[in-house]
């Protein structure tokens, strides 16, 4: 009977415990709370878009009717088998990856030099380095337009330097457009870059010099393999913005260089092909997710990979 006694007794908790579980489950509520209305706009302005997007893009188009309530998988296989639009695809991932390539040239050193300034002179050169952003893009790729157009600065001026007789074709090529991407996203690459770089402890530096690694060997031994998920982290914002520029590419290469977001506002504006144009733009949200992916891939693996030599 004493051993059945035994066996039945229930802890109670103390009142210390009990009242810090209901602290911890009034934080918890307030936060679902206060994440309510931002879930609400998410689901109401992104998310429920993106479905009504993605259902159009399995529709059938009739030029005289419009969208019709029929299910086809025409308008991808269109896609993939129109060399021209793989054409466009292929021009849209190029410029994606060349911008991204200068972008990270030149940022990575420029984030590296930030990272050793003086704190009032590296708030003052960040404030320098984000100041474009608060221009509108639209204004910034007119910008470049005047430099790059046929009787612009740049061409005014090798002309006048006798570099070349007559103006260059500078606008409306693929040149023009990566100029443009690289002014647009290359604070997104410094910043990434440098986020990295401080979280770096300098003790592991120092004592790798004392262990004679010279200053370039401590720099590939150390500084960028710890600076990876940075690197990786700001090529995936690069390239993801760039691919689904809209407004540069538009401005700067005009129709002379279509990539994937101007084919699909000719779709949506021009030829009216709702379901077709919403194709094109899950073709890009695919490419989008594939590149996020490969980015969670490699960051894992350099995590697990990383060795200070």
């Amino acid at each position: 009977m004493t051993e059945m006694k035994q066996n039945l007794t229930v802890e109670i908790p103390s009142q210390p415990t009990l009242v810090r579980t209901k602290k911890q489950t009034s934080k918890k509520l307030g936060f679902v709370v206060l994440l309510l209305p931002v879930l609400f706009l998410f689901l109401l302005f992104f998310f429920a878009p993106m479905i009504v997007l993605f259902i159009t893009s399995f529709r059938t188009f009739n030029q005289s009717i419009g969208v019709e309530n029929q299910w086809t998988i025409h308008n991808y296989a269109q896609f993939i088998s129109d060399s021209s639009y793989l054409l466009i695809l292929w021009r849209t991932l190029r410029i994606g990856f060349i911008t991204t390539i200068i972008c990270l040239i030149l940022a990575y050193p420029f984030a590296y030099q930030l990272v050793k300034m003086p704190d009032k002179l590296k708030r003052l050169v960040i404030l320098f380095v984000l100041s474009p952003l608060l221009i509108s893009m639209v204004i910034r790729s007119y910008g470049w337009g005047i430099l790059l157009g046929n009787n612009g600065f740049i061409n005014h001026l090798l002309v006048n330097l006798g570099i070349t007789r007559t103006p260059l074709t500078l606008m409306y090529t693929e040149f023009s457009v990566i100029l443009g991407m690289v002014h647009v996203v290359f604070p997104y690459m410094v910043l990434s870059i440098m986020g990295s770089l401080e979280r770096i402890d300098d003790s592991l530096i120092r004592a790798s010099k004392i262990l004679g690694a010279g200053s370039m060997r401590a720099f590939f031994g150390v500084t960028l393999p710890l600076s990876l998920p940075g690197i990786f982290a700001g090529s995936v914002m690069v390239f993801s913005l760039t691919v689904s520029s809209f407004v540069t590419p538009s401005i700067l290469g005009g129709a002379k260089v279509k990539v994937m977001s101007y084919l699909t506002y000719e779709q949506f504006t021009n030829t009216l092909n709702w379901p077709y144009g919403a194709a094109i733009g899950f073709i890009l949200v695919f490419i989008s997710v594939i590149t996020l992916v490969v980015y969670s891939r490699i960051l894992s693996f350099s995590k697990k990979g990383v060795t200070i030599q």
